[in-house]
């Protein structure tokens, strides 16, 4: 009777100390970057482009991606995530979705997620990151419409046109120019009214790949006014 009564106790243990380390393993692969490795991962950036919602987090099957909140203009660089068919989830920092998607994140893929609109109609654009170099000399760019109200939108950068006539939410393929200094140009054409910004002396360094997209309101005086995003990989 004795050894019997040991032997469940021994068995209680065992089976406790498995239900604990199966409990532990579990919790690691929901919570831990740690464990991504090699090709069962993508990386995932955050950009916050939408000018009047709050902090943003990026969420992938329920697991946050993003450590820090992030605020409007700015992004969270890229992050590892599990590879596959996944439900993303953009939150403020309070927990409330903003806005979601379901998406195919491919082994070693790289993926932008911009959080766009105003708070009455939030939106994500999902964009697949161009990981090819450009030629020896030369900068890659590609142009994202994130501006809610703008309607028709062009980039230049110096003589060369990126982008042309590009709605809300349209992504542009890349253009190669040579590296060198130039100004960026965004034109936004809105009811035969036209709005331009310049930004002068802005460098585009050989072997880069950037992303320029389009902030902010058209119309808009404040921090929040049309305006343009440079984003450099």
């Amino acid at each position: 009777m004795k050894q019997t009564t040991k032997n469940f106790k021994q068995m209680l243990r065992y089976s406790f100390i498995a239900l604990l380390s199966l409990t532990m393993f579990s919790s690691c692969k929901k919570d831990d970057n740690d464990d991504l490795y090699g090709n069962a991962s993508a990386e995932v950036n955050l950009i916050n482009a939408s000018p009047d919602a709050a902090s943003a987090q990026l969420y992938v099957a329920d697991v946050l991606r993003t450590p820090t909140a992030i605020s409007y203009g700015q992004e969270s660089g890229y992050n590892k995530t599990y590879a596959g068919d996944q439900n993303v989830v953009i939150k403020s920092a309070n927990g409330q979705a903003l806005s979601s998607s379901q998406t195919q994140l491919d082994a070693m893929g790289k993926y932008s997620f911009f959080l766009v609109g105003q708070n009455n109609k939030l939106d994500m654009i999902t964009v697949t990151d161009d990981q090819t170099a450009p030629a020896s000399g030369k900068a890659k760019i590609r142009f994202v419409n994130a501006s809610p109200n703008s309607t028709s939108v062009t980039l230049a950068v110096g003589n060369t046109v990126i982008a042309s006539n590009q709605d809300f939410r349209s992504v542009s393929s890349s253009t190669e120019i040579t590296a060198g200094v130039y100004t960026l140009t965004l034109t936004n054409a809105t009811n035969n009214t036209t709005t331009v910004v310049t930004t002068p002396n802005t460098t585009w360094e050989s072997g880069k790949i950037y992303t320029v997209y389009a902030k902010g309101l058209v119309g808009n005086t404040s921090t929040i006014m049309f305006g343009a995003g440079i984003l450099s990989k």
